[in-house]
């Protein structure tokens, strides 16, 4: 009689945890030799550096998608793109599981050099819908400090003149705001809960979520869920992408449908290489008899981008002091 011989065949759990260490090394190999190790600025050898992007603009246009993007937007010519074998396929170009586990590894360093940085100033260029209705464009100044998490913004446009100071732990844990124009000085500032009906009247977060890491933090929930659940939804990452004269890697994440995010149906993310952070997203919801060819002019939900960042610009408490003479406020006694 012939002997048979049983080959021991591994354990299923111990071959997706192989396939997901050599995946996160590939992925970490990428990182390292694609990004500046910490931002510029952050060794205290070092004289602080400034991040600064394009001059300041009234509000910069939409970002660009790939040419490849935008010439094939079909159903079917995205399947085509994403069954694109090794040797096709476009160089440099991420998709799928591998793409949404960069721009988590990335977010995730970017948070924790960002957390190291006590304060930065920035413009911040913002469109929203709010209650169904997509308002106008506004841009914003701001200075931003992290401990504690203190922020200062002035409107420069929308309602332009507009001032908004919040301190945490300060003035009871309200926001001070001051409305722009002739209006502003009726009123003088005004005391608000952060997450009150009227502060979220003309906004989509409150104001303890702005800025660049709490921008961040949102995003990688997103993808951390995506990165679980596994299906369901379509991740390609575009490198060597520019944005405002800065390298940048393009994030685009599609959803199948409204039962696997009930919110976003398209997200565009660039995120900077040397900062490691995002500074430009758009969102987009889901849409009801809707064009086609004008879906994602008519489903924008959210688009903030971040420009004339400068990092390290040592804010005092004064910049978060609604008794600054500079600002001018009408504080009342």
């Amino acid at each position: 009689m012939k002997r048979t011989h049983k080959t021991r065949k591994p354990a299923r759990g111990r071959v997706r945890n192989v396939l997901a260490l050599c995946i996160a090394s590939a992925v970490a190999t990428f990182i390292h030799w694609n990004c500046d190790p910490v931002i510029s600025g952050t060794d205290p050898e070092f004289q602080p550096a400034s991040i600064t992007a394009a001059p300041r603009m009234l509000l910069p246009p939409p970002p660009a998608l790939p040419e490849a993007l935008e010439s094939e937007t079909t159903d079917e010519a995205v399947a085509a793109q994403n069954e694109q074998s090794a040797d096709t396929a476009e160089p440099g170009v991420l998709r799928g599981k591998m793409a949404t586990l960069l721009n988590v590894l990335l977010l995730k360093q970017g948070c924790a050099n960002f957390e190291r940085i006590p304060d930065y100033s920035a413009t911040l260029h913002r469109q929203e819908r709010i209650g169904g209705d997509l308002r106008d464009p506004e841009t914003l100044v701001l200075k931003l400090r992290h401990e504690p998490y203190s922020i200062y913004m002035k409107w420069q446009s929308g309602d332009a003149g507009r001032q908004l100071i919040y301190v945490e732990g300060q003035n009871d844990g309200k926001l001070l705001v001051q409305p722009g124009g002739f209006k502003g000085r009726l009123t003088g500032v005004l005391s608000l809960d952060p997450n009150g009906s009227l502060a979220m009247s003309e906004c989509r977060y409150p104001v303890t979520k702005a800025g660049l890491l709490e921008l961040a933090r949102t995003i990688l929930e997103y993808r951390e869920e995506d990165l679980e659940r596994g299906t369901g939804s379509t991740c390609v990452m575009y490198p060597d992408q520019m944005l405002n004269d800065r390298p940048c890697y393009l994030f685009i994440v599609e959803y199948e449908s409204p039962e696997v995010n009930s919110l976003y149906r398209k997200t565009i993310v660039y995120v900077d290489k040397e900062l490691q952070m995002p500074t430009c997203i758009r969102n987009y919801t889901w849409g009801r008899d809707v064009d086609p060819e004008k879906i994602d002019d008519e489903t924008l939900i959210e688009y903030y981008c971040y420009t004339d960042i400068e990092m390290n610009t040592q804010l005092a408490d004064a910049d978060f002091d609604a008794a600054n003479r500079k600002y001018r406020l009408r504080v009342r006694r």
